[in-house]
Order: structure tokens, then sequence, then C-alpha cells
């Protein structure tokens, strides 16, 4: 399933009053509160982090300091319910640029490649080069791929995406980390298409196999 999310703080009343109208649909859902360690807590005061589980205790709600991340296959019927509390929550107003993405896979390729050659020329290893541009090349069209599957109706090519990703993220970490921007940019933008549409779309492509 494509994560999808939104820019935030931890913010109990928020994912207390959404716990609280989710229920309204759906009385099997739980809410779990943790502190900063990751310790579950039912004081309010001291948690950071939240989680609205379904009733097989998966959760397709989530809250941190940073973000909150929705999982739409995993919320089930109450999937329409979710995106339209999100969106009387003001979450749809959100702008998403891909600017520090953009700025993040270019800087990836430019330092796999240059690190590369340098060093596989100071030690005489020419095909590990070739195996870092290969990796370059995985890696830049498992983004590519990934940013086709994000559209509606295109799900399908996470797959394929997530293994160009895998081959060649993996063998140049921690540089590839510097991807994670655009990943983090593309699940923002597809939230806000989400609650931007009418209800009748949101409705349809919320319901879509992620």
């Amino acid at each position: 399933m494509l994560p999808i999310s939104f820019k935030t703080s931890f913010d109990i009343q928020f994912i207390t009053r959404l716990y609280h109208q989710l229920r309204e649909h759906d009385d099997s859902i739980a809410l779990l509160l943790r502190t900063k360690s990751g310790r579950k807590t039912s004081d309010a005061e001291k948690a950071a982090l939240g989680e609205i589980r379904n009733a097989k205790g998966k959760m397709f709600f989530g809250m941190n300091g940073k973000e909150g991340i929705v999982h739409l296959k995993k919320a089930g019927s109450l999937d329409a319910p979710l995106l339209a509390c999100l969106k009387e929550e003001g979450v749809g107003q959100q702008d998403v640029t891909y600017d520090l993405g953009a700025i993040g896979v270019c800087a990836y390729a430019v330092l796999v490649a240059v690190v590369g050659f340098l060093y596989s020329s100071q030690n005489y290893m020419p095909v590990l080069f070739l195996i870092l541009l290969a990796c370059i090349a995985c890696t830049l069209l498992g983004v590519a791929l990934m940013a086709h599957a994000y559209k509606e109706g295109n799900e399908a090519w996470a797959i394929p995406g997530l293994a160009c990703l895998g081959i060649g993220a993996l063998p140049t970490a921690p540089a590839s980390l510097l991807v994670l921007p655009m990943m983090t940019a593309l699940g923002r933008a597809k939230l806000q298409r989400l609650l931007r549409q009418g209800d009748d779309a949101v409705i349809s492509e919320a319901s879509l196999p992620q």
C-alpha cells in the first residue's frame, strides 16, 4: 500500500477528535497513545505519538511530531469518513512542493557518481563505477515509477517501483536517504488530491486498492 501523509505536529486534541468522529461509524476502533520513548500511555499530557487502529489492531491513522500518516486500505469502510474528517480539519488546504525532493534526488545522483568515480579510479576498479551507475539508474527509475503509481488507478506500478528502489537504493545507502524527501512529497500530494476532489470522486479513489 502506498503511504500518504500530511505535514503537522502532534496534536492530542486533533487525533482525539478524529477518533471520536470515526467511532460514530465503527465503535471497534481503538486509540493508542505513546510517549516519545514509544511506551504506551493513557496520560494525554505525556503523549507524543498517537495511533488509531482498526478491529484487527492495524494502524490506519497515525500522528507524530512531524506528520500525520494515513493508510486508507487498512481503514476499510472508514476510508471515506476518514477523508471527510481530515477535509473538515483543513488538511486539504496544505501546499505541497517538490523542490526539496528534486534537490535531494539530484544530490543523490551526483554524490554517488562523483564518490564512486573517485574511489574506483584510485583503486583501479572500473567495474565498481559501472555498478554504481546502474544503481543510480535503478533508483531514478524507481522514483519515476513511484510518481506514476501515486496517480489515480496506477497503484499496480508501485511493485516494480519499489523493486527498482530496493535494487538501486540499498547498495548506495546511506546516500540514498536523500531520495526520501521526494517520496514524502509524492505521498502528501496524493492525499491533497484526494481531499480536494469532489465527495463522489474521493470515495471512488479511496476505495481503490493501494
